[in-house]
């Protein structure tokens, strides 16, 4: 009788990271942490891309061609800090850093994103060319927070996005031992 595989709850407690994608599409060698993730925010969805459709007379469909599909990585940030507003939209924070000059909410340029969950065996994804939709928003029960949607284009190189498994190593980062215990 076979094994059965252990099923692991890939994204749960996962880790959002950008960077600005390098040349020729590379994905971005620094990468720094969106913030706070919301609760069950982050989800990775595929939509239909445009078709292609050859009708003969009498509306009878002789050729389809499927184009190719639409893949986004959204998630939530709770109370994004403003340096990391400043990377995306290049808003200006003040002297003392309490306050930040927004004059756009429009994010200029590719980047890189790469999500890592919690759980050691998970999968992950790295997407080094997207564009990225910046939308603020507050309210009574949540707060202030960004949704952040990254739409994954092919890079020069023909990849889309890579999926990878999650070690130990990837949590053994001293930059995020650090953020996990500076909310402790």
């Amino acid at each position: 009788m076979a094994k059965r595989k252990k099923i692991i709850m890939s994204w749960s407690e996962c880790r959002v990271e950008v960077g600005k994608t390098l040349e020729g599409d590379a994905m971005a060698t620094d990468l720094y942490s969106v913030g706070t993730i919301n609760d069950k925010s982050t989800t990775l969805a595929t939509t239909d891309g445009e078709s292609l459709e050859a009708k003969a007379s009498g509306g009878k469909t002789v050729a389809l061609e499927e184009g190719e599909p639409v893949v986004t990585l959204t998630t939530r940030v709770k109370e994004m800090d403003f340096d990391t507003e400043g990377f995306f939209t290049g808003a200006v924070k003040s002297t003392d850093g309490d306050e930040l000059d927004v004059k756009t909410n429009i994010v200029q340029g590719e980047f890189s994103v790469k999500v890592t969950p919690k759980n050691i065996g998970a999968t992950g994804i790295k997407a080094a060319r997207c564009s990225v939709k910046f939308r603020p928003g507050s309210s009574e029960d949540e707060g202030q927070y960004v949704d952040l949607t990254f739409t994954i284009f092919e890079t020069e190189s023909g990849t889309l996005y890579k999926k990878f498994k999650v070690k130990k190593e990837d949590w053994a980062d001293p930059k995020f031992v650090a953020d996990a215990n500076a909310g402790a």
